[in-house]
């Protein structure tokens, strides 16, 4: 079996951290002003796709036929709930929908 893998990069300009949830899985990265993260899915049967939800208050990278994935920062790989704020002093919750 082949496997297939995609990269999908996300850059924050924003002036505070913001929110990034990869799904379907649910987790949350958070992105400090001026960092950026890559997501890099693994598909069996195809390369996985990507699509970007920009809210007010968080982003949502959906990632479809992706059987895992893995998120890099720099070279690193980070987990969920990377730095994560306090709530008021974070653009958002991650949103559920």
């Amino acid at each position: 079996m082949t496997l297939h893998l995609s990269k999908f990069r996300v850059h924050s300009n924003m002036k505070v951290p913001r929110v990034i949830a990869v799904e379907p899985w649910g987790a949350d990265y958070t992105l400090l002003p001026g960092e950026s993260l890559e997501v890099i899915a693994t598909g069996e049967e195809v390369a996985p796709s990507f699509e970007l939800v920009a809210w007010d208050d968080c982003s949502q990278v959906y990632c479809s036929d992706a059987s895992t994935y893995e998120v890099m920062q720099n070279g690193i790989a980070i987990f969920c709930g990377h730095n994560r704020q306090p709530e008021e002093a974070s653009n958002a919750k991650t949103r559920r929908t």
